[in-house]
């Protein structure tokens, strides 16, 4: 019970720290020129103007709410661009950032909107499902808060930059999923057999989902982008040659991980659970143990990774399906290709993880117990 409060108390610090560097590096920065700049439409005025994209426009009072010229009313014109491809408009009532440019004498000498103020909102949402998750899950859900702050911190911070900066995405994904998946099971299970048995059952997964999909991309020469994203890739590359194909096998690499790290530690915890309760179990016993369990869970995770692809992909299925195209020509499509080889590569993957993962634990288990069984005959 000691250990128990002890491992609640420290999980609960951690979290906390995570918290405060989170809210410290994003609400309490003390450089102002990071700071946003808030504003919000008082009026509208009907669209009356078009840009070149069709999108219709017109004038906007904006009265700014942060920095230094907080309060004032700006008119601006009623379009949305982010430097992207991206253009939109925004209506009263609405809470938009604006970029201001000053004169020598502090006044404002142009400003336009660049983007809807969204992140505050999400910065709520994201709070209120930590808090649920440690509600609701107790220690195991602080513990998973933290694995998944840990998993942000990687990909963001670690994973894009290396990327962006020119290194290889294949190995760069592969070192750092092995490094993710390793640290999430050891918060999540602990130093044991069971979480050893998950770990090499991910890995073994993942990779295989990563050859298959290197593999059967290299072959049908697919990239996994549209034409806009392919523009979007090469303007932020700055110095760097982008292998469009490598980032094709890191997305697969991400997609699959998350469903396989799942399986994994279902199929360990479940055998070790099973070798508790019947310790005279064989290790042939124990595999079809988690063969069976494994089998359940397997159709459900499959449908996950195929319906979150399908999610992801609904805008460019739709369009593709408004041309009443056939379905090779359909699939033939590399953005469709793609999202179909990501769905399926994933879920042999974690097909394969099912297998690995229930030999593993059930070896490992039950040479545990032999050599335990050997040190009370010796006494």
């Amino acid at each position: 019970m000691n250990n128990k409060n002890r491992e609640i108390k420290i999980t609960a610090v951690i979290l906390m720290l995570i918290i405060v560097v989170f809210c410290g590096s994003s609400f309490l920065s003390s450089r102002d020129e990071n700071q946003p700049i808030h504003g919000k439409i008082v009026s509208e005025e009907a669209n009356s103007n078009s840009d070149k994209n069709g999108i219709s426009h017109g004038l906007v009072k904006v009265k700014i709410t942060s920095g230094d010229h907080k309060g004032e009313i700006l008119t601006l014109d009623n379009l949305i661009n982010d430097k992207t491809y991206r253009e939109t408009t925004a209506h009263k009532g609405d809470t938009v950032l604006v970029n201001i440019t000053e004169n020598p004498n502090g006044t404002v000498k142009s400003a336009y909107i660049y983007e809807l103020d969204r992140y505050e909102y999400l910065y709520l949402l994201i709070l209120f499902f930590v808090l649920l998750l440690g509600i609701v899950g107790g220690i195991k859900g602080l513990k998973s808060i933290l694995a998944l702050f840990l998993t942000g911190v990687v990909i963001i911070k670690i994973l894009i930059p290396l990327i962006i900066a020119g290194f290889n995405p294949t190995l760069t994904t592969i070192i750092l999923c092995i490094g993710i998946s390793i640290i999430n099971l050891i918060i999540i299970g602990g130093k044991s057999k069971k979480t050893l048995a998950a770990i090499i059952g991910t890995v073994g997964g993942v990779l295989i989902a990563a050859l298959i999909g290197m593999y059967v991309s290299t072959r049908l020469n697919l990239t996994g982008l549209t034409d806009e994203e392919i523009q979007m890739t090469i303007y932020i590359a700055q110095n760097a040659t982008f292998n469009f194909r490598a980032l094709l096998f890191s997305g697969i690499l991400m997609g699959a991980l998350g469903a396989v790290m799942d399986v994994s530690i279902s199929i360990a915890s479940s055998i070790n659970e099973v070798n508790e309760n019947n310790p005279d179990k064989t290790v042939g016993e124990l595999i079809k143990s988690g063969m069976n369990i494994g089998r359940d869970i397997m159709g459900t995770m499959a449908n996950t990774l195929i319906l979150a692809y399908a999610g992801e992909s609904m805008y460019l299925i739709m369009l593709v399906y408004s041309y009443n195209l056939p379905m090779y020509r359909v699939l033939d499509q590399d953005a469709i290709a793609s999202a179909v080889l990501n769905s399926i590569a994933g879920s042999i993957g974690l097909i394969f993880t099912i297998p690995i993962t229930a030999v593993v634990a059930a070896i490992l288990l039950k040479r545990n117990a032999k050599k335990d069984h050997n040190k009370d005959n010796e006494k």
